[in-house]
């Protein structure tokens, strides 16, 4: 079964119906590896769906949050940005651009397994520059 099809039946097994806005704000995020803020999203659909408003958006991405469909990200201290795969994965914020961009860490938490401590989960931010970027610069000095 799609993604897509997975949120909705989540989405009616808590209760919510599936309006045009909600469908659209779930495709937008299923097409957008931009990681998008809500800002990002409402302006996204607005040509669309004229009459949505800001606070519809904003709630339909916390009742995603809530359902396990999306994360929300607070790497930049102005804005929260949303990500539709919640697989584990840490985030690299372009300092140059302001691009979002998903990687890989071998991570080990194991320094933290001296039974003084339970983790749960844990998010790592990286800030520097993206490899679009770097590549960007590169060309310049060429």
């Amino acid at each position: 079964m799609d993604k897509k099809k997975i949120v909705f039946r989540r989405l009616k097994d808590e209760g919510f119906k599936i309006t045009p806005q909600r469908a659209a704000i779930i495709d937008f995020l299923l097409d957008n590896g931009n990681h998008p803020s809500a800002e990002e999203i409402y302006k996204g659909i607005k040509t669309e769906y004229p009459m949505v408003s800001f606070s519809t958006v904003y709630n339909t991405l916390r009742v995603l949050e809530r359902i396990g469909f999306i994360k929300s990200l607070n790497i930049t201290e102005n804005r929260v940005n949303f990500d539709p795969e919640t697989y584990p994965h840490h985030h690299l914020y372009c300092e140059r651009c302001g691009r979002i961009v998903d990687v890989q860490l071998d991570a080990d938490i194991s320094l933290l397994k001296n039974n003084t401590v339970k983790v749960n989960s844990y998010r790592i931010y990286l800030y520097g520059i993206c490899l679009d970027c770097l590549r960007k610069e590169r060309e310049k000095t060429v």
